[in-house]
């Protein structure tokens, strides 16, 4: 190797490549021993970046699959299942519906007792004091069978209508002619209701006969129209207990209209029961 002198001594000379300008020109050429190690690691470098571009235009892209419902949910236009509707309850009679000021008017009485009982949507009851199957009221004129034509309730899935004391003149024939209108009247206004008829109460064991001809009349016409007859009667519904009936006699105390409630509940929840379950109507059923 050929020396150079310089200031400090001889120093080697290094071969230089003569077309490199610059800073490049300064700068020694690898060995060879050197160059195949720069080429070896090139070409490794080529290799990973060539399988680096197969790879990523040969995969296949992960498909997304979102969860069950979640389209449905992200979906705006889809809306929920709709809860169902409560049922509708309708109300008919005389004093026993109506309520009393000795008792049962407004939310005391036993038609919103027990319409808040079922979760339902109760109709105000129509009823008028003196009212019956064929006795007409003293101040308005009315009957049963006015009642459903001048208040009809279409929509209810259940129509209750309860007595009447209030027709102990009337020969049971003409009862039973009267409550077979007044049932064919409730029907044509709201065909797909369910009739529970309940007879006339009375306030003591001691029942005038009068009162049992009513009870008769009435069943014989809730019968031949396959309804649920229920009849306060037979089930001592005021017969036993103090504090249900007002000092009149006559009225039912809050109390006797919570009692009205325990008895009719069950009635209206086993029918309501039947509308859910899809039963034919006409099936007639007594219950005391």
């Amino acid at each position: 190797m050929r020396r150079d002198n310089g200031p400090g001594g001889t120093v080697p000379r290094v071969a230089r490549a003569p077309d490199r300008p610059g800073f490049f020109r300064s700068l020694p050429l690898p060995s060879r021993a050197e160059g195949l190690i720069i080429l070896a690691v090139l070409l490794v470098m080529a290799i990973g970046v060539g399988l680096s571009a197969w790879y990523a235009s040969n995969r296949t892209p992960p498909v997304f699959e979102p969860p069950e419902g979640a389209a449905a949910a992200a979906d705006p236009t889809t809306a929920p299942d709709a809860p169902d509707a409560p049922p509708v309850l309708a109300f008919y009679g005389d004093f026993l519906t109506a309520g009393t000021p000795q008792g049962g008017q407004g939310p005391a009485g036993w038609p919103a007792l027990v319409t808040e009982r079922l979760d339902a949507e109760g109709t105000p009851p129509h009823a008028v004091a003196d009212a019956g199957y064929v006795a007409d009221a003293a101040v308005t004129g009315d009957t049963f069978l006015t009642l459903v034509e001048r208040f009809p309730e279409p929509d209810a899935d259940v129509t209750v209508v309860f007595g009447s004391r209030n027709d102990y003149l009337a020969a049971p024939s003409v009862i039973t002619a009267a409550a077979t209108r007044t049932f064919d009247a409730i029907r044509a206004s709201a065909p797909d209701t369910r009739l529970v008829v309940i007879g006339p109460a009375w306030t003591d064991a001691v029942v005038p006969p009068e009162i049992r001809r009513v009870r008769d009349a009435v069943q014989q016409a809730a019968v031949a129209a396959g309804v649920t007859f229920v009849d306060p009667l037979a089930g001592r519904w005021f017969f036993d207990e103090l504090g249900l009936i007002a000092s009149d006699l006559v009225s039912p105390t809050d109390q006797g209209h919570v009692h009205m409630a325990d008895r009719i509940e069950p009635v209206l929840r086993d029918v309501l029961a039947d509308v859910a379950a899809g039963t034919p109507t006409g099936t007639a059923g007594a219950t005391p």
